[in-house]
Protein backbone atom coordinates (compact mmCIF):
# COMPACT_ATOMS: atom_id res chain seq x y z
CA UNK A 1 0.00 0.00 0.00
CA UNK A 2 1.46 3.25 -1.45
CA UNK A 3 1.48 5.64 1.93
CA UNK A 4 2.44 8.76 -0.14
CA UNK A 5 6.23 10.21 -0.61
CA UNK A 6 8.66 11.23 1.89
CA UNK A 7 11.72 13.39 0.77
CA UNK A 8 14.61 12.87 3.59
CA UNK A 9 18.32 14.73 3.72
CA UNK A 10 20.57 13.18 5.92
CA UNK A 11 19.47 9.48 4.99
CA UNK A 12 22.88 8.60 5.32
CA UNK A 13 23.52 9.20 8.65
CA UNK A 14 22.72 6.62 11.47
CA UNK A 15 19.51 8.14 12.14
CA UNK A 16 18.46 8.27 8.28
CA UNK A 17 19.21 4.93 7.36
CA UNK A 18 16.99 3.61 9.90
CA UNK A 19 14.30 5.42 9.24
CA UNK A 20 14.69 5.23 5.63
CA UNK A 21 14.31 1.25 6.02
CA UNK A 22 11.17 1.59 7.95
CA UNK A 23 9.15 4.01 6.31
CA UNK A 24 9.86 1.63 3.12
CA UNK A 25 8.40 -1.13 5.59
CA UNK A 26 5.30 1.14 6.07
CA UNK A 27 4.83 1.76 2.50
CA UNK A 28 6.45 5.01 2.15
CA UNK A 29 7.91 6.07 -0.81
CA UNK A 30 11.57 7.17 -0.18
CA UNK A 31 13.36 9.93 -2.18
CA UNK A 32 16.97 10.31 -0.70
CA UNK A 33 18.04 14.49 -0.97
CA UNK A 34 21.41 13.88 -2.02
CA UNK A 35 24.48 15.88 -2.04
CA UNK A 36 25.81 14.20 -5.55
CA UNK A 37 23.85 14.23 -8.61
CA UNK A 38 22.28 10.86 -9.54
CA UNK A 39 19.74 9.64 -12.49
CA UNK A 40 17.14 8.51 -10.21
CA UNK A 41 17.07 10.61 -6.80
CA UNK A 42 16.85 14.05 -5.58
CA UNK A 43 19.80 16.78 -5.87
CA UNK A 44 20.94 19.65 -4.11
CA UNK A 45 23.70 22.19 -3.37
CA UNK A 46 23.27 24.18 -0.33
CA UNK A 47 25.91 26.34 -1.26
CA UNK A 48 24.33 27.04 -4.25
CA UNK A 49 20.53 27.25 -3.14
CA UNK A 50 19.64 24.74 -5.82
CA UNK A 51 17.65 21.86 -5.84
CA UNK A 52 16.70 19.01 -8.79
CA UNK A 53 13.94 17.22 -6.70
CA UNK A 54 13.21 14.79 -10.41
CA UNK A 55 10.00 11.98 -9.20
CA UNK A 56 9.93 14.10 -5.65
CA UNK A 57 8.68 17.43 -6.33
CA UNK A 58 5.84 16.97 -4.68
CA UNK A 59 6.26 15.30 -1.75
CA UNK A 60 3.45 14.32 1.37
CA UNK A 61 6.42 14.89 3.93
CA UNK A 62 9.92 16.12 4.19
CA UNK A 63 12.35 15.13 7.07
CA UNK A 64 15.23 17.49 7.14
CA UNK A 65 17.95 15.71 9.26
CA UNK A 66 21.28 16.92 7.20
CA UNK A 67 23.48 18.78 9.42
CA UNK A 68 27.15 19.00 10.16
CA UNK A 69 28.32 16.44 12.89
CA UNK A 70 28.08 18.97 16.35
CA UNK A 71 30.39 16.17 18.25
CA UNK A 72 33.80 15.64 15.38
CA UNK A 73 36.17 18.23 16.33
CA UNK A 74 37.05 21.15 18.63
CA UNK A 75 34.55 24.32 17.66
CA UNK A 76 36.71 26.75 16.06
CA UNK A 77 35.50 30.03 14.38
CA UNK A 78 35.44 27.77 11.08
CA UNK A 79 33.70 24.66 12.74
CA UNK A 80 30.94 26.89 14.11
CA UNK A 81 30.25 28.13 10.42
CA UNK A 82 29.76 24.78 9.13
CA UNK A 83 27.38 23.93 11.62
CA UNK A 84 25.13 27.17 11.58
CA UNK A 85 25.68 26.63 7.76
CA UNK A 86 24.66 23.24 7.51
CA UNK A 87 21.46 24.01 9.24
CA UNK A 88 20.28 27.11 9.19
CA UNK A 89 21.12 27.52 5.03
CA UNK A 90 19.87 24.01 4.13
CA UNK A 91 16.36 24.59 6.31
CA UNK A 92 15.95 28.16 4.63
CA UNK A 93 16.55 26.55 0.92
CA UNK A 94 13.57 23.71 2.02
CA UNK A 95 11.51 26.19 2.90
CA UNK A 96 11.41 28.78 0.22
CA UNK A 97 10.37 26.19 -2.08
CA UNK A 98 8.36 24.38 -0.62
CA UNK A 99 6.19 27.02 0.48
CA UNK A 100 5.46 27.92 -3.14
CA UNK A 101 4.82 24.35 -4.46
CA UNK A 102 1.37 23.59 -4.85
CA UNK A 103 -0.04 21.34 -3.42
CA UNK A 104 2.08 21.89 -0.48
CA UNK A 105 3.64 18.98 1.58
CA UNK A 106 1.83 17.94 4.42
CA UNK A 107 4.03 17.80 6.73
CA UNK A 108 7.61 19.46 7.39
CA UNK A 109 9.57 17.80 10.45
CA UNK A 110 12.98 19.71 10.96
CA UNK A 111 15.63 18.29 12.86
CA UNK A 112 16.71 19.95 16.39
CA UNK A 113 18.08 18.98 19.74
CA UNK A 114 18.00 18.81 23.37
CA UNK A 115 20.48 21.30 23.51
CA UNK A 116 18.13 24.07 22.74
CA UNK A 117 17.54 24.19 26.54
CA UNK A 118 21.48 24.37 27.42
CA UNK A 119 22.85 23.07 30.83
CA UNK A 120 20.41 22.94 33.26
CA UNK A 121 21.33 21.15 36.17
CA UNK A 122 18.47 18.85 37.30
CA UNK A 123 15.45 21.28 36.47
CA UNK A 124 12.42 19.37 34.63
CA UNK A 125 12.04 20.49 31.16
CA UNK A 126 9.47 19.98 28.79
CA UNK A 127 8.56 21.10 25.42
CA UNK A 128 7.00 24.76 27.05
CA UNK A 129 10.69 25.48 28.63
CA UNK A 130 13.04 28.48 27.34
CA UNK A 131 16.15 28.48 25.17
CA UNK A 132 18.89 28.59 27.05
CA UNK A 133 21.99 30.70 26.71
CA UNK A 134 25.26 29.08 24.92
CA UNK A 135 25.95 28.46 21.66
CA UNK A 136 24.19 24.88 21.06
CA UNK A 137 20.93 26.52 22.13
CA UNK A 138 21.51 29.59 19.91
CA UNK A 139 22.21 26.77 17.51
CA UNK A 140 18.82 24.94 18.27
CA UNK A 141 17.02 28.10 18.51
CA UNK A 142 18.15 29.36 14.98
CA UNK A 143 17.12 26.03 13.42
CA UNK A 144 13.71 25.85 14.38
CA UNK A 145 13.04 29.61 13.55
CA UNK A 146 14.92 29.20 10.32
CA UNK A 147 12.00 26.24 9.84
CA UNK A 148 9.17 28.55 10.13
CA UNK A 149 8.30 29.85 7.20
CA UNK A 150 7.12 26.55 5.92
CA UNK A 151 4.08 27.26 7.99
CA UNK A 152 2.83 30.04 5.43
CA UNK A 153 1.51 27.21 3.07
CA UNK A 154 -0.57 25.51 5.68
CA UNK A 155 2.23 23.45 5.87
CA UNK A 156 2.41 21.17 9.32
CA UNK A 157 5.69 21.92 10.91
CA UNK A 158 7.71 19.60 13.55
CA UNK A 159 10.53 20.31 15.31
CA UNK A 160 12.31 17.17 16.58
CA UNK A 161 14.71 17.99 19.84
CA UNK A 162 16.48 14.64 19.73
CA UNK A 163 18.43 13.76 22.95
CA UNK A 164 21.08 11.03 23.01
CA UNK A 165 20.59 8.89 20.31
CA UNK A 166 21.36 4.81 21.37
CA UNK A 167 22.58 2.67 19.05
CA UNK A 168 25.99 0.90 18.78
CA UNK A 169 25.99 1.48 15.29
CA UNK A 170 27.10 4.98 15.18
CA UNK A 171 26.60 8.35 17.39
CA UNK A 172 27.90 8.78 20.73
CA UNK A 173 27.77 5.50 21.71
CA UNK A 174 29.69 4.05 19.27
CA UNK A 175 32.68 7.12 20.09
CA UNK A 176 32.34 5.61 23.75
CA UNK A 177 32.61 1.48 23.17
CA UNK A 178 36.11 1.32 22.50
CA UNK A 179 36.97 2.71 26.36
CA UNK A 180 34.49 0.49 28.01
CA UNK A 181 35.42 -2.53 25.60
CA UNK A 182 38.81 -1.93 27.11
CA UNK A 183 37.80 -1.66 30.71
CA UNK A 184 38.97 2.35 30.82
CA UNK A 185 35.59 3.54 30.77
CA UNK A 186 34.24 5.65 33.48
CA UNK A 187 32.08 8.78 34.57
CA UNK A 188 33.23 12.15 32.82
CA UNK A 189 33.32 15.14 35.27
CA UNK A 190 31.07 14.38 38.47
CA UNK A 191 28.89 12.25 36.68
CA UNK A 192 26.43 13.91 38.46
CA UNK A 193 25.15 15.67 34.89
CA UNK A 194 21.91 14.29 33.62
CA UNK A 195 21.69 12.76 30.33
CA UNK A 196 18.31 12.56 28.42
CA UNK A 197 18.58 9.45 25.70
CA UNK A 198 16.58 7.23 23.37
CA UNK A 199 17.13 4.12 21.92
CA UNK A 200 17.41 4.36 18.30
CA UNK A 201 14.57 2.48 17.42
CA UNK A 202 11.97 3.95 19.31
CA UNK A 203 13.20 7.50 17.79
CA UNK A 204 12.35 6.09 14.58
CA UNK A 205 8.96 4.80 15.65
CA UNK A 206 8.24 8.50 17.39
CA UNK A 207 8.88 9.64 14.08
CA UNK A 208 6.40 7.33 12.01
CA UNK A 209 3.75 8.01 15.28
CA UNK A 210 4.66 12.21 14.48
CA UNK A 211 3.92 11.56 10.75
CA UNK A 212 0.84 9.60 11.39
CA UNK A 213 -0.85 11.85 14.38
CA UNK A 214 -1.65 14.91 12.40
CA UNK A 215 -2.44 16.79 16.18
CA UNK A 216 1.12 16.67 16.74
CA UNK A 217 2.95 19.52 15.65
CA UNK A 218 5.90 22.50 17.08
CA UNK A 219 8.41 21.13 19.09
CA UNK A 220 8.61 17.72 20.18
CA UNK A 221 10.84 16.02 22.75
CA UNK A 222 12.40 12.75 21.37
CA UNK A 223 13.71 11.17 24.88
CA UNK A 224 12.61 8.35 26.92
CA UNK A 225 11.11 9.31 30.35
CA UNK A 226 13.63 8.14 32.27
CA UNK A 227 17.20 9.76 32.33
CA UNK A 228 19.72 9.32 33.95
CA UNK A 229 23.00 10.69 35.29
CA UNK A 230 26.23 10.30 33.71
CA UNK A 231 27.71 7.93 36.09
CA UNK A 232 24.84 5.36 36.03
CA UNK A 233 24.99 5.39 32.11
CA UNK A 234 28.77 4.81 32.43
CA UNK A 235 27.77 1.95 34.71
CA UNK A 236 25.01 0.53 33.12
CA UNK A 237 27.34 0.38 30.12
CA UNK A 238 29.97 -1.03 31.74
CA UNK A 239 27.99 -3.61 33.02
CA UNK A 240 26.24 -4.35 30.18
CA UNK A 241 30.21 -5.28 28.01
CA UNK A 242 31.09 -7.18 31.83
CA UNK A 243 34.14 -4.37 31.98
CA UNK A 244 34.82 -2.15 35.35
CA UNK A 245 33.79 1.40 35.30
CA UNK A 246 36.83 2.93 36.88
CA UNK A 247 38.12 5.36 35.01
CA UNK A 248 36.77 8.73 35.70
CA UNK A 249 37.14 11.33 32.78
CA UNK A 250 37.74 14.41 35.41
CA UNK A 251 36.21 17.84 33.82
CA UNK A 252 39.44 19.65 33.69
CA UNK A 253 40.99 17.21 31.22
CA UNK A 254 37.38 17.15 29.30
CA UNK A 255 37.40 21.28 29.10
CA UNK A 256 41.31 20.84 28.17
CA UNK A 257 40.73 18.04 25.41
CA UNK A 258 37.62 19.50 24.02
CA UNK A 259 37.26 23.29 25.39
CA UNK A 260 33.76 24.84 24.52
CA UNK A 261 32.04 21.43 23.18
CA UNK A 262 33.20 19.76 26.43
CA UNK A 263 31.63 22.07 28.49
CA UNK A 264 28.33 22.02 26.34
CA UNK A 265 27.47 18.15 25.13
CA UNK A 266 29.82 16.17 27.97
CA UNK A 267 29.21 18.10 31.28
CA UNK A 268 26.16 19.51 30.64
CA UNK A 269 23.10 18.35 32.06
CA UNK A 270 20.00 18.50 30.57
CA UNK A 271 16.89 16.34 32.22
CA UNK A 272 13.93 16.92 29.24
CA UNK A 273 10.61 14.87 29.71
CA UNK A 274 8.78 13.81 26.25
CA UNK A 275 5.53 15.33 27.12
CA UNK A 276 4.04 15.71 23.97
CA UNK A 277 4.36 12.28 22.90
CA UNK A 278 3.19 10.77 26.37
CA UNK A 279 0.08 12.75 25.81
CA UNK A 280 -0.91 11.77 22.46
CA UNK A 281 -0.46 8.14 23.90
CA UNK A 282 3.46 6.77 22.03
CA UNK A 283 4.62 3.96 24.07
CA UNK A 284 8.27 3.51 24.21
CA UNK A 285 9.88 -0.34 24.13
CA UNK A 286 12.94 0.76 25.40
CA UNK A 287 11.99 2.90 28.07
CA UNK A 288 14.93 2.20 30.47
CA UNK A 289 18.49 2.32 29.85
CA UNK A 290 19.36 -1.18 30.77
CA UNK A 291 16.69 -2.31 28.50
CA UNK A 292 18.19 -0.27 25.62
CA UNK A 293 21.67 -1.70 26.28
CA UNK A 294 20.71 -5.04 26.37
CA UNK A 295 18.42 -5.33 23.07
CA UNK A 296 21.34 -2.97 21.21
CA UNK A 297 23.97 -5.65 21.87
CA UNK A 298 21.70 -8.57 21.65
CA UNK A 299 21.33 -9.37 25.49
CA UNK A 300 25.03 -10.05 25.94
CA UNK A 301 28.63 -7.95 26.51
CA UNK A 302 30.83 -7.46 23.35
Amino acid sequence: MDKGKVLLTGSSGLVGTALSELLKAQGYQVGRLLRRDQADQPYWDIKQQYLALKDFENPDVIIHLAGENIGDGRWTKDKKKKLRDSRILSTRLLVEHFKKVLPPPKLFICASAIGFYGNRDHEKLDENSAAGADFVSQLALDWEESSQGIKEAGTRLVNLRTGLVISKKGGALAKMLPAFKLGLGGKIGSGEQIMSWIDINDMIRAVLFIIENENLQGPINLVTPNPVTNQVFSQLLAKQLNRPCFFPLPEGLVKLLFAEMGKELLLSSTRVNPKKLLDAGFVFKYAKLENSFFQQFGGKSE
